[in-house]
């Protein structure tokens, strides 16, 4: 067992660049503290409930009270109500230490950005360099804490400076695209008078409402200044670039692991000093240009870090790739060759429920909540090996207990689910060098392509099941488990025709049980079959690999192979039909006698003369023995 203390943190997603730096944050500082990290995932973060989300969600189930000290529940980052009420549910019964970060609770801690100054500084900014006095803040739904917190800074600055705050300058808004497009359209139809500036309680409403000023003829910073909060690239990136807030995530992300240890072990201690502090961004939209290097690394670290990785996901082809296997080996092989689209992973481990395709069962019979209880390491990559086959650990463990031998210090691992709709297939593990690299979503869409090629490979693997058990039924005799009639033909026709290619000998044996209409008339058809199952059995059993047994009529039966056989082939096989049925007889007790008569071939065989003419000549010897035994019995 691993003996360091886990921290798990529940997310939606760290596909984004402002997720991503709360996680470079908890990463740090669990590394400082000799903490792991287990990070439980969805790519699919929707409150809609389908079977695509109750598949998402299924990764949750792995949380366990035993394996988990603490929890890092961020909760702002989840779109569905229900699922936050199902943690609350859970952790508050649990004991153990929460942390939720953006979201309010009453059975755990809750910690938010420090965010009140940073928005107040941005707001100064406009005030003092830019000369504005009719400032508006476009903030986020009211009643939130992120919303209310960024109005507190730009009420604090507007205040001191000694500036009106009037009706219709406070604007809740959406933190998406709805208000801040709502908004840019009074302005350019002149239905609200336009302020100076807009300060924006986050990027992306920031960005919306710059979009739209511009669409509707207006010039930015000419006509009015805008800013954002959150820092994130695609302000830095944008046209005109958005001056923009910065936030210390990356020290939230630390505190909220500083709480959980010293709810765990007593222990005060304070952020890495490493971890970077809050800053303002100052861009084009605001008529600053001194965030031109910042521009520039960032795009540079973008393309580095995330774009590049994506372009060689788009052109590698990993779907069509991975679906043109048709078994399980070749896939992880084929994966493996595809890692090199994952930017910084230094570990990936493909842990599957046991019995995952479950072939052999009924098509709505898998598992839909939780896992199997023992899960299967399918494929472990590291940076110096791969290893494939199955090592074996219990889904209790969340990780498997030899994952230290990978993976040696105190480390953050991704866990994303691998299911098709609700049919929950296992889960990945992820576990990168940087955990920056981490902010591209290819690694996302990388497991999703796994999980929909084990679909593709299960419903292909159950097809060629089903359709080999249907020509299986079509060819066989469903009393007595041997060839049927049209079994026979088609493999007779290949056994005669290598036979003569290869100048075998050709073996054949026509048979045919004696009296079978008696044993049905006088003892019933019930009786009858068993004595036709155990002709079956006694030709059968007396066939090698290389033969096949059929039957091709009522009481009609057939042996054919090719090889190279003694001369005493034929009477081999005589003896040991008539010796099984002799022990049949001796012990069925029935008041009559299965007994059969037989008529063979053995030779080697030419094209010229055919098969049927070798069946022929060996059903014309089986009458001759036929006819034979029947004057003996009647004698």
């Amino acid at each position: 067992m691993r003996k360091r203390k886990t921290i798990a943190v529940i997310a939606a997603d760290v596909f984004n660049d402002y997720m991503n730096r709360i996680f470079v944050g908890i990463s740090e500082q669990c590394r400082s503290l000799g903490y792991d990290v287990i990070t439980f995932l969805m790519a699919f973060n929707l409150d809609s409930g389908n079977l695509i989300q109750q598949g998402e969600e299924n990764i949750f189930s792995l949380v366990k009270k035993n394996i988990i000290d603490g929890v890092v529940l961020m909760a702002g980052n989840l779109a569905s109500q229900n699922l936050i009420d199902k943690f609350v549910k859970v952790f508050s019964k649990w004991g153990i230490p929460v942390v939720a970060l953006d979201y309010d609770f009453d059975f755990c801690d809750s910690i938010y950005a420090d965010d009140t100054e940073l928005f107040e500084r941005m707001t100064d900014h406009f005030i003092d360099v830019h000369g504005c006095s009719r400032i508006m803040c476009l903030t986020g739904p009211e009643g939130s804490r992120p919303a209310e917190t960024r109005l507190a800074g730009y009420r604090n600055s507007m205040e001191k400076h000694g500036l009106e705050i009037r009706d219709g300058d406070i604007v809740y808004g959406d933190f998406w695209r709805i208000v801040p497009q709502r908004l840019a359209k009074e302005f350019v139809e002149g239905r609200r008078e336009m302020p100076e500036a807009v300060v924006c309680a986050n990027d992306a409403m920031a960005r919306y409402l710059s979009s739209a000023l511009v669409k509707g003829g207006l010039s930015i910073p000419e006509d009015i200044r805008i800013s954002g909060y959150d820092g994130t690239n695609d302000a830095v990136l944008n046209i005109p670039s958005i001056s923009t807030v910065l936030p210390e995530n990356e020290r939230m992300g630390a505190r909220a692991v500083c709480i959980l240890h010293q709810k765990i072990s007593g222990i005060s201690t304070e952020p890495v000093e490493t971890l970077p502090y809050g800053k303002l961004l100052f861009a084009r939209s605001c008529g600053c240009g001194s965030a031109t290097c910042h521009s520039v690394t960032t795009r540079e670290e973008l393309h580095n870090r995330v774009e590049r990785y994506e372009n060689y996901y788009k052109k590698s082809g990993m779907l069509e790739s991975l679906m043109e296997e048709d078994n399980l080996d070749g896939l992880l092989h084929k994966l493996n060759g595809l890692i090199y689209v994952l930017n910084g992973l230094d570990t990936y481990m493909l842990c599957l429920n046991r019995n995952w395709d479950n072939i052999e069962g009924e098509e709505n019979d898998y598992i839909r909540e939780g896992y199997a209880s023992i899960m299967e390491a399918r494929m472990i990559y590291t940076r110096n090996n791969t290893e494939f086959g199955s090592r074996s650990f219990r889904s209790a463990d969340i990780l498997p207990h030899f994952i230290d031998n990978y993976c040696s210090e105190p480390s953050m691992y991704f866990l994303l689910p691998v299911h098709f709709m609700d049919r929950c297939f296992g889960y990945s593990v992820f576990k990168f060098s940087d955990i920056r690299c981490a902010a591209s979503n290819v690694f996302a869409q990388w497991n999703k392509n796994i999980s929909v090629a084990l679909e593709f490979l299960r419903v292909r693997t159950k097809l060629l099941s089903i359709n080999q058990r249907i020509f299986m039924s079509s060819i066989r005799d469903t009393l007595t488990g041997i060839y049927n009639r049209h079994g026979f033909n088609r493999m007779a026709e290949s056994i005669y025709r290598k036979a003569c290619s290869e100048q075998k000998q050709l073996f054949i044996i026509i048979a045919d049980l004696d009296r079978l209409k008696m044993i049905n008339d006088n003892y019933g058809h019930i009786e009858g079959d068993n004595a036709i199952t155990a002709v079956a059995n006694a030709l059968n059993t007396s066939c090698e690999l290389n033969e096949v047994c059929a039957r091709t009529g009522g009481d009609e039966f057939a042996v054919i192979g090719c090889g190279d056989y003694s001369e005493t082939k034929t009477e081999e096989h005589y003896r040991h039909i008539y010796d099984y049925l002799a022990r049949f007889n001796a012990s069925s007790k029935k008041k009559y006698k299965v007994e059969v008569s037989l008529g063979s071939f053995l030779g080697v065989p030419d094209f010229e003369g055919g098969l049927d003419n070798y069946i022929k000549i060996a059903d014309a010897r089986m009458y001759e023995n036929m006819t034979k035994r029947k004057k003996m019995r009647e004698d």
